[in-house]
């Protein structure tokens, strides 16, 4: 399941896992936990690791010192992830939470029963894995109505869904994406925007997604923008442009970027989201830990 797919749809409740299969070959991890070393707390999809299972898999994440992992669709063994997670120091750093890239959604009134009740769901989805980061989507934008009625109703929204966040301990993030390459015609792009967003709902448990990749599509301006607003993110996703690749293939100076945020008071997580410019998963770590400082 690709992120597009998943994120139109609510996320897969618990299922039956994978019976065992015999363990395939793949390379070692580097021996120092490289990511350990971070001034920033990296994650990285579980999607990106060798293992025939998610437990395996979470082995090697952290085998190269990655404090968590990203799962924006988790399916399996719920109890049987958290417990191998748990014996390894990692947490779920963000995971599925309210609406869709798709029409509807928190832009129109008549969808908010059911968006409340599908955050209610994620949520405990999201403690069953120890998780505090839920993603909130917009929805396309409507023909029918303002922009400033649909900005209120995103508003009307979360300010439901906010006093959830706050009785389970969760933050909403509402995730900007940009609407020129990869979703036109998403209705929440701008960081101005996502903020005036945020402080009209004024709950704590309520905050931004800021996609680095999708901002500096739709903006530029990354560092201002993020460190200008950075009480009002609570989580990061990663990737370079063009390409969507990893941190140093496009133009993008990553080197920079981690360096601003770490220089904030930003505590959450920093998630690669994005593909490989080689078929190695490794080289895509490797690249990241470079931009870091620590290659």
């Amino acid at each position: 399941m690709d992120r597009r797919q998943f994120l139109t749809a609510c996320a897969a409740t618990a299922g039956g896992i994978a019976l065992m299969k015999p363990v395939k070959a793949f390379a070692a991890p580097p021996a120092d936990k490289p990511f350990s070393k971070s001034k920033l707390r990296m994650s990285a999809p579980i999607s990106f690791f060798p293992g025939e299972t998610s437990e395996e898999k979470l082995e090697v994440v952290a085998a190269w010192g990655l404090p968590a992992y990203e799962w924006l669709g988790p399916s399996g063994d719920f109890a049987s992830l958290r417990k191998k997670a748990d014996s390894l120091g990692l947490v779920l750093s963000c995971t599925s939470g309210a609406g869709a890239i798709k029409p509807g959604q928190m832009v129109l009134p008549s969808d908010h029963d059911r968006l409340v009740e599908q955050f209610k769901r994620n949520v405990q989805m999201a403690h069953a894995l120890n998780c505090t980061r839920l993603i909130g989507l917009s929805g396309n934008t409507r023909n029918d109505a303002s922009f400033e009625e649909q900005t209120q109703n995103v508003i009307n929204c979360a300010k439901r869904l906010a006093p959830i966040a706050e009785q389970e301990n969760v933050i909403l993030v509402l995730e900007m994406l940009n609407p020129l390459v990869d979703h036109k015609g998403y209705f929440l792009t701008r960081t101005d925007h996502g903020v005036q967003i945020v402080k009209a709902v004024g709950s704590p448990n309520v905050k931004l997604l800021f996609d680095i990749y999708h901002q500096q599509i739709t903006e530029g301006n990354v560092i201002r923008n993020l460190t200008e607003n950075i009480d009002y993110i609570g989580h990061f996703h990663v990737a370079d442009n063009p390409g969507r690749k990893e941190p140093g293939t496009g133009e993008m100076n990553y080197t920079n970027i981690f360096a601003a945020i770490a220089k904030t008071n930003y505590d959450g997580f920093v998630a690669l989201e994005c593909g490989h410019s080689t078929k190695n998963y490794e080289d895509t770590l490797n690249a990241t830990l470079k931009c870091l400082g620590l290659a």
